[in-house]
């Protein structure tokens, strides 16, 4: 049996919301918030000339003397946005993304706009192909929706995450010696080699003189 690739088909958000490019900048940025996106393809005369982003509006924003009521949004998206076809191998657009720190790209066929790949797609795609190797190791992935709808199965996992940090923290310990491990609203705090070893010192440094306190000789406190 052959494994295809995956594509960015099959991660895409289809039918994205798009604006006309003679639309002021002011009614591109409610349209932004209105539809909880980051990214809207830009048309005129039905034809694609860019896509805008919150980072095109932050841009311009920061220019001296800009005016959003006087601009539009053809004038302030980015040109030529990155345009790949429905069966482009999901790998290479990811890394075509990171290349280049674009924030989307564009799926299209003959023409016709059918989806928009997010840099939030990508994470989820990530996501979905980690799910059966995350099982297998015994840490699965819950939905989203599943973890809403049972909340003790999120603490549950969480629980056995950090048990198992808690376990491993201790397994690398030194050998005779107890290192406390700090509980922080229920996590684990992992402390770093060079932070272990400054608590190996101090532990060792408060037994040191305990034990010089005891021997013969050595003054005690009343």
């Amino acid at each position: 049996m052959t494994t295809q690739a995956p594509t960015v088909r099959q991660f895409m958000t289809p039918d994205p919301v798009t604006i006309d490019g003679g639309l002021s900048v002011v009614d591109a940025r409610q349209r932004l918030f209105q539809t909880n996106a980051r990214h809207l393809p830009v048309y005129v005369a039905g034809h694609l000339v860019g896509i805008l982003s919150d980072r095109d509006l932050a841009r311009v924003a920061a220019v001296d003397g800009f005016e959003d009521k006087n601009a539009t949004a053809e004038q302030v998206c980015t040109p030529n946005p990155y345009v790949v076809g429905p069966d482009t191998a999901l790998a290479e657009v990811a890394k075509t993304l990171a290349d280049n720190k674009f924030g989307a790209a564009l799926v299209m066929n003959e023409g016709h706009l059918l989806g928009i790949f997010t840099t939030t797609d990508a994470l989820q795609a990530l996501v979905a192909l980690l799910r059966p190797l995350s099982a297998s190791l015994g840490f699965p992935i819950a939905d989203a929706d599943q973890d809403a709808q049972n909340p003790s199965h999120t603490a549950g996992r969480d629980a056995q995450l950090s048990n198992q940090v808690g376990h491993d923290s201790l397994n690398h310990s030194a050998p005779g010696v107890r290192v406390g491990i700090d509980s922080v609203g229920g996590g684990v705090d992992v402390r770093s080699d060079a932070g272990r070893r400054a608590d190996l010192r101090r532990a060792a440094t408060t037994v040191l003189g305990r034990d010089n306190s005891d021997k013969p000789g050595t003054n005690k406190a009343s």
